[in-house]
């Protein structure tokens, strides 16, 4: 199949843009980051597996000669272009919603490790001791940032005066944040691959009403026991404790946000106030536990009634 230059070029040149905006903006780079696979789902569905090959490898390539040269950088930017690709792959599976984020998320992040403990045998350190230098080089970054926003004098000592304890407690958190990341990412990607895909006149999965969307209710207990081994054990069963919890608050945040997002369209609330609502929920701690909380509840309350709802949809039997 022959492709359009036009196509690679311009594939190519966002996904360029999106990581060097990654590499040397912080705020807005996170989101651009974040953004990464939806120029590869989009051109994957557009041009086909040989196309969006070329266009992630141009990119990768172009990243890696003109970026910062810091392995992680561009592993986690590789990463992000391969959750896309991978997205793109089962798209046209007709697979669940479910299975559209987990598989690509759990192919990408056993990928991504694997590649990590290459780069890192390969490397003057182990892989952990390459992660573990990377995460305390971006806190050193973060409160650099903090004292050129001119912070609060108390805040920037709080900082740096916890920076080891910050740095335990996110290395041991680790393996729960690179998967929450990437299936967040994915989530995200998905939603927003929607409208670029019908903008492109391009074909979308039909996955239903995915505002009623909602976890596996046996869930809840995997979220009680992750609590209790948080709370009373030490040492591996607090580290599985503390991972598991925050994969399944991640699962509930989507759920509660699902719920919001039924309460809106029930509503008919304007698109610019869901997105201030929502923008509010990302950056704001106590309503994005509100959500999870919501989400969390929602397999007693059943705030949008789905079960009622199946049940009058079924008809007599």
């Amino acid at each position: 199949m022959a492709h359009n230059p036009w196509d690679i070029l311009a594939g190519t040149a966002v996904l360029v843009f999106f990581g060097a905006i990654a590499l040397y903006f912080p705020i807005l780079g996170f989101a651009c980051f974040l953004l990464l696979p939806l120029p590869m789902i989009f051109y994957r569905i557009k041009l086909g597996r040989k196309g969006a090959g070329i266009i992630g490898m141009l990119a990768v390539a172009v990243i890696h000669i003109t970026g910062s040269g810091h392995a992680v950088d561009l592993w986690l930017i590789l990463c992000m272009i391969g959750l896309g690709f991978a997205m793109g792959e089962v798209m046209g599976q007709n697979l669940s919603v479910e299975k559209t984020i987990a598989y690509p998320s759990g192919v990408i992040w056993a990928a991504g490790l694997a590649a990590l403990v290459i780069i890192g045998n390969t490397s003057a350190s182990g892989p952990w001791e390459m992660i573990s230098a990377y995460v305390r080089r971006n806190l050193e970054l973060t409160a650099a940032a903090y004292k050129t926003m001119d912070m609060p004098e108390s805040s920037i000592e709080m900082l740096t005066g916890s920076m080891d304890r910050i740095h335990y407690v996110i290395m041991g958190i680790l393996p729960a944040m690179t998967i929450s990341g990437l299936v967040f990412a994915a989530w995200a990607n998905l939603l927003l691959s929607r409208m670029a895909l019908k903008a492109g006149r391009l074909p979308w999965p039909e996955f239903g009403r995915l505002n009623q969307w909602k976890a596996p209710d046996a869930l809840v207990w995997g979220a009680i026991v992750c609590a209790l081994l948080l709370w009373i054990a030490r040492g591996l069963p607090a580290f599985i404790g503390a991972n598991g919890l925050i994969l399944l608050m991640l699962i509930y945040m989507l759920q509660g946000l699902a719920i919001v997002s039924w309460y809106f369209e029930r509503k008919k609330m304007p698109v610019l106030l869901r997105t201030l609502i929502y923008l509010l929920i990302a950056i704001q701690q106590v309503l994005a536990l509100a959500v999870i909380g919501l989400g969390f509840f929602d397999t007693w309350a059943d705030f949008r009634k789905t079960g009622a709802e199946n049940e009058d949809s079924a008809g007599p039997s």
